[in-house]
């Protein structure tokens, strides 16, 4: 596609990098990542020989099952078709357990990241050969965190205590809508499983419940989804104003709300 970035690719060859790993979460956006940069991966692969993973994690007690089920399909066709080898990992940890104990934060350290994530790339990194290239779907415009801590479309990230590795964000100059990169990707049957989630869920459903969601967008998901048990546990264990608000229209619904 053209929005590739050809400077990005010569500096990755000086680099030469030993693994390369898509993390992958069956939303739009590593989706798009994917789509971006898998010709010019496979292309590079052939030239410097290293080794391609497509990394997704699962987090227990809030990745819903169908996003698993998007995510392998995706995985499993890019497996297929370019040869990227599936990885999927979680810990032997429930998110309730965590949120009970810390509630839900917002800001630059959250335990979410931190535990369910943070922590499995550190321990597959510490597995993987170097140099490593990490290729991820964010960019600058998705929040202002990210506007703050993404400086570069390549990047080395060294922080302490974590193997040090390129992060490669091929969204970084991107500006486009939510729609805009949805119907990029209906272009493409094999991202047919990520368009479904959005098209049902207006989401892709990889964390059912998010602090960062609207109370709107809560609402809206609620109406095809039934959240009554995420606002059950919320009442019960967090004290949070804002988290708990984000839940309150929730309310039991009749199978005759579903259409049955």
């Amino acid at each position: 596609m053209d929005m590739l970035n050809e400077k990005v690719l010569e500096e990755i060859r000086k680099i030469e990098p030993k693994t390369v790993e898509y993390l992958y979460s069956a939303g739009k956006d590593s989706s798009l990542a994917v789509l971006i940069t898998r010709d010019a991966v496979k292309k590079l692969r052939e030239e410097l020989g290293f080794d391609v993973y497509m990394v997704y994690v699962l987090i227990p007690g809030n990745t819903h099952p169908l996003n698993a089920y998007a995510a392998a399909l995706v995985m499993e066709w890019h497996k297929e078709n370019y040869g990227f080898e599936p990885i999927y990992i979680c810990r032997e940890k429930i998110l309730q357990e965590f949120a009970k104990r810390y509630g839900f934060p917002v800001g630059k350290n959250r335990w979410c990241f931190s535990e369910f994530k943070r922590k499995i790339f550190n321990d597959l990194d510490k597995k993987m050969k170097q140099p490593i290239v990490k290729i991820k779907g964010m960019s600058p415009s998705d929040s202002t965190a990210r506007k703050n801590i993404i400086n570069d479309e390549l990047e080395l990230i060294s922080p302490k205590g974590t193997v040090p590795h390129y992060s490669w964000t091929p969204l970084f100059s991107a500006n486009l809508s939510s729609k805009e990169k949805l119907n990029i990707l209906r272009k493409h049957k094999e991202f047919e499983p990520v368009v479904y989630m959005y098209d049902r869920f207006g989401d892709s459903m990889n964390c059912t419940y998010c602090p960062y969601k609207s109370k709107e967008n809560i609402e809206k998901l609620h109406r095809v989804e039934d959240m009554t048990v995420v606002k059950m546990f919320i009442d019960r264990f967090i004290s949070s104003k804002s988290v708990r608000k984000s839940v309150s229209g929730i309310t039991n619904m009749s199978l005759s709300d579903f259409g049955i």
